[in-house]
């Protein structure tokens, strides 16, 4: 009974009910997908974050333009900074 265990289904390793790569190829398509996903979430995460980032500094940059305690030119030359 002993000789049937670790031999796989046919009696050379392979074993067909274990999916495609039965000798640990799985593990590493799915790290590579897992990881995949993880960096798309984290470059949409971060760049909903500097976009946020942005449009409260210009909101701010707006606000001292109006209050009058920025010239034109400096308001300009700080938009055109923040746009970057």
């Amino acid at each position: 009974m002993h000789r049937y265990f670790n031999n796989g289904y046919h009696g050379n390793g392979f074993c067909p009910s274990f999916g495609v790569f039965h000798n640990g190829g799985s593990i590493i398509v799915g790290l590579g997908i897992v990881i995949t996903i993880a960096l798309v979430f984290y470059l949409f995460a971060y760049n909903n974050k500097k976009k946020r980032i942005s449009s409260e500094a210009l909101e701010s940059l707006k606000l001292q333009y109006v209050k009058g305690q920025l010239s034109e030119e400096e308001y300009l030359r700080r938009k055109s900074l923040i746009d970057l």
